[in-house]
């Protein structure tokens, strides 16, 4: 069915890039239905509920569960992630994709919620995520500097605007 009036989502991956290769990524998670989850902003500073330290620990395990991801700078705010995240293979087998590596954390960040707030506890993730291959030195600074001051920027934040609550 084609054309089943429902709007159709547009790709959001690059056509013929290979996501297994080694590089930089940055990537945003929204939380389901942009709603604020994970703590709030006070005092252009983000601090973290209960949730938002079950999503905090599993980020920082994910080299644990995949070796070749090495985490750079990374932000949690109330209603989304920012995270610039670097694969480095040192061999050509066993290839990880970005995708396999968002995957797991976002199985991982609702199975911990899960675990202490019972199967019945808040979807925490949309579907899906942003990516941006970081092809420059002064693209990753570019993207470092807004990553690290996204708290200070919250009362202009595009997903603050779009925050499910409103």
């Amino acid at each position: 069915m084609l054309n089943s009036g429902l709007p159709q989502r547009r790709p959001l991956r690059l056509k013929n890039f290979d996501y297994s290769s080694n590089g930089f990524y940055f990537i945003t998670l929204c939380c389901y239905q942009r709603c604020s989850l994970f703590g709030e902003i006070i005092e252009q500073q983000m601090h973290a509920n209960f949730i938002g330290s079950l999503v905090t620990l599993q980020w920082q395990k994910t080299p644990e569960h995949f070796p070749v991801v090495q985490l750079h700078p990374w932000v949690l705010m109330p209603n989304h992630f920012h995270a610039i995240v670097e694969l480095c293979h040192k061999q050509e087998t066993q290839r990880i994709k970005l995708g396999a590596v968002v995957a797991a954390f976002k199985s991982l960040s609702q199975k911990a919620v899960r675990e202490n707030f019972g199967q019945n506890a808040a979807r925490l993730w949309q579907r899906g995520y942003y990516d941006h291959v970081i092809r420059t030195e002064a693209a990753y600074q570019h993207i470092v500097h807004y990553v690290q001051t996204n708290p200070q920027h919250w009362h202009t934040d595009y997903f603050n605007q779009m925050d499910g609550r409103r």
